[in-house]
């Protein structure tokens, strides 16, 4: 009887093999907390065994792999055991799919495995607490919300180690803000930390509960043995989590295809409302308010025959009273040879007080360039160009009648004589063009090579932007020298030798 009680429960044990042919796969939990690690052992029993690669697991990167060997003897023949196993932390609940196994040229197959997140519980009135609380449930797309982090302790309880998961935030920009505040709240000594959580999309979006590890000093067995032990290296670190509660936020969306929220004003300044033609005019665009002011957009200028070059902006940001803000500024520089206009620059806002869209915008500047080309024709009737009057004898002089039959003849040779006078000029023309232009590239040769500094050589290159890539490399590495403190090294080189080619081509005109 009991012989055949034993066959049975081998008989049990075995179903799993035979089922799935020699090959099998566990988990080692079932059921765990986000943030967790599961490992996945496949195991196959064969002589030739080939495991399949597996770097990631429903999306989770394998955080490490291991493999083991078991040779076991049955019915006095050797049995060979290989498994591999596969450690992953799995953020949300899945269902591990079945793997392929070659064993001995035939493809076992694994059983699929669910492996289930479970939502952490909170202990209140635990000696150790951790609490996350949102300073508003129900905000805009773009508005800030304080998320804080508390860790609450009673005074008897000593903590060696105290490790709080770094909240991540999905659908979120996060300004965490510096410091840590500490107080009490009854019976517990308290220590929070803050951040600040502006919504990306709209909809109710959830954030999970954390976990903190609390280490705590336990005794070492080796203590009683030896009494150079009862020191704190006789001690080990015995490790515990707790779990916060969760939290969940519903943002409503903004109206009319806006991105910022809150109160902003912006102002354009000018270093210069007066420059000789091809020189720079730099403009100064600030932004400055309360709200999301990081999603303030880089904003480009469109002034028609002119070079605009605009830099990256910079902000300035701070948070006061729960408030967060600051400052964005963004340089841009202007090179024209004629009169120009600045226009107004745009910003639409959500604003946070009216709860209405608003827009703010700069006021048009007037630049004028002296030196360059004619904004307005000067050509006029020659009685009021030359200052002269004209002698009464011409306008009272007769007009010769010329015979209808001459007229064909003096056609033709005004004609001749328009022709040969209009090569004469594109003759002279063509060669004062060559002569100035290579004039020109030599006085540039000398200046790029006189160049007393990044400023200077910037100023002086920004009318050749985007006429060959290695002036527009050059200008960039000085934009970044000049307004973000890089310290590229500018090889004049390879400008000598663009302006060099510009000679070889006028000359071949």
């Amino acid at each position: 009887m009991k012989r055949l009680q034993l066959g049975k429960i081998l008989l049990l044990l075995m179903l799993p093999l035979l089922a799935w042919g020699g090959v099998s796969a566990t988990v080692d939990k079932n059921a765990l907390y986000r943030g967790d690690n599961v490992t996945l052992t496949i195991a196959a029993t064969g002589d030739d065994i080939e495991f399949p690669e597996i770097n990631e697991i429903g999306g989770n990167p394998i955080i490490s792999q291991s493999r083991s060997q078991n040779l076991s003897m049955i019915n006095g023949s050797f049995t060979k055991t290989i498994s591999k196993s596969f450690t992953f932390s799995p953020q949300k609940s899945l269902r591990i799919p079945s793997y392929s196994v070659t064993i001995d040229g035939a493809v076992e197959k694994t059983a699929e495995i669910e492996v289930k997140i479970v939502v952490p519980s909170q202990d209140k009135s635990a000696p150790v607490v951790l609490d996350v609380n949102l300073s508003k449930t129900e905000v805009h797309v773009g508005e800030p919300v304080m998320f804080s982090v508390t860790f609450k302790k009673k005074p008897n309880i000593p903590i060696y180690k105290l490790d709080i998961e770094e909240p991540k935030f999905e659908g979120f920009w996060v300004k965490k803000i510096e410091g840590m505040e500490k107080g009490t709240d009854g019976e517990y000594s308290t220590q929070t930390t803050r951040y600040l959580l502006f919504a990306q999309k709209s909809g109710t979006i959830e954030i999970p509960p954390l976990t903190a590890k609390i280490g705590q000093l336990t005794r070492n067995s080796r203590r009683g043995m030896d009494p150079f032990f009862s020191s704190a290296f006789g001690q080990q670190i015995q490790y515990t989590k707790i779990f916060s509660n969760g939290v969940s936020l519903h943002a409503k969306p903004l109206p009319s295809g806006l991105e910022l929220y809150g109160q902003f004003k912006i102002r354009a300044e000018v270093d210069r409302t007066t420059v000789l033609a091809n020189k720079p005019v730099n403009v100064t665009l600030t932004v400055e308010g309360v709200g999301n002011i990081d999603d303030v957009q880089k904003f480009n200028l469109d002034i028609a025959g002119a070079v605009v070059y605009a830099n990256e902006p910079t902000v300035e940001s701070y948070t006061e009273n729960g408030a967060y803000g600051g400052v964005f500024k963004q340089k841009i520089v202007v090179i024209a040879d004629q009169n120009y206009t600045i226009p107004p620059l745009t910003l639409r806002y959500f604003d946070a007080k009216t709860a209405s869209e608003q827009q703010v915008e700069t006021a048009p500047i007037k630049v004028e360039v002296t030196g360059g080309v004619a904004t307005k024709s000067t050509l006029s009737t020659p009685q009021q160009n030359s200052g002269l009057e004209v002698p009464k004898e011409s306008a009272k002089s007769e007009v010769a009648v010329v015979p209808s039959t001459s007229y064909s003849e003096m056609a033709l040779s005004a004609l001749v004589g328009f022709l040969m006078g209009a090569l004469l000029v594109w003759l002279m023309m063509r060669d004062r063009v060559q002569k100035k232009r290579v004039v020109k590239v030599d006085t540039i040769e000398k200046q790029i090579k006189s160049a007393k500094d990044d400023k200077a050589l910037f100023e002086l290159l920004l009318p050749y932007k985007n006429q060959d890539k290695g002036v527009d490399e050059v200008l960039e590495a000085l934009a970044e020298n000049l307004y973000h403190s890089a310290n590229h090294k500018i090889d004049k080189k390879v400008l000598l030798d663009f302006f060099n080619e510009e000679e070889k081509v006028v000359e071949l005109l």
